[in-house]
């Protein structure tokens, strides 16, 4: 089983230990690998082609949510929806 860990506190020693058994693993299981790397791609490919992952990235480019509206053809309401809610 793999632990994904957020901030590590982890000596320098455990860190490199992680790191080679990560890497022995890896090497054990190519296959894995990239199967993981495929469906976290296509999953990702996915999300960018959402109407809400493209109206906060509008947003992020400094559109106002009415031009993001009509750029997107969806209602003010929906964009609002969409940048406000996670």
């Amino acid at each position: 089983m793999i632990y994904i860990m957020a901030k590590s506190n982890l000596s320098p020693e455990a860190k490199a230990a992680k790191a080679a058994y990560q890497r022995a693993w890896r090497q054990r299981n190519p296959e894995k690998v990239r199967q993981h790397i495929e469906n976290y791609w296509e999953r990702k490919a996915a999300e960018m082609n959402t109407p809400k992952y493209k109206a906060r990235e509008l947003s992020a480019n400094g559109y106002t949510q009415r031009q993001i509206a009509e750029k997107l053809g969806v209602s003010v309401g929906t964009v609002n929806t969409y940048l406000n809610n996670d």
